[in-house]
């Protein structure tokens, strides 16, 4: 099953768990994120900012979220669409924490989950065909 059609088609038990459940995935992937950076020895305060920026920003698109399906009416609760979004990466990111943590023993299957998820996740196809067509366009205006 694809992740767009996951998303797509998810239903929360109410508006309430679109909150809490990403906002403890956000969480537990700050704390393996710590933790491993811990057993690494590579602690960074410009890393930890920048990643508590990223989560704010994702905190702040639920909220968003939540807010437009407060004030509107619509058959689409966008709060249900983003905060599995949010969740879904959460959860990849958390499964990177734990690989690098394991090191080595990591077993196969992980790796092949975590790639997949991240072509899911962040396929940049949309965005080459939005890119292309916009060289395209540049193109023909240049011929003229």
């Amino acid at each position: 099953m694809e992740i767009s059609s996951i998303v797509q088609n998810v239903h929360f038990i109410n508006k309430w768990a679109a909150l809490w459940a990403p906002m403890l995935l956000i969480a537990l992937d700050f704390a393996t994120g710590y933790i491993g950076a811990c057993l690494r020895k590579e602690r960074s305060s410009a890393k930890m900012r920048e990643g508590g920026g990223h989560k704010f920003a994702e905190l702040a698109c639920i909220f968003a979220a939540l807010i437009v399906d407060c004030a509107l009416v619509l058959d689409v609760k966008f709060v249900y669409i983003v905060s599995a979004y949010i969740m879904l990466m959460e959860l990849v990111s958390i499964l990177e924490n734990a690989k690098k943590m394991l090191g080595g023993k990591a077993p196969s299957a992980m790796d092949h989950t975590i790639d997949h998820l991240n072509d899911e996740l962040y396929d940049d196809s949309v965005l080459d065909i939005e890119h292309s067509t916009s060289e395209d366009s540049e193109d023909e205006d240049d011929a003229e």
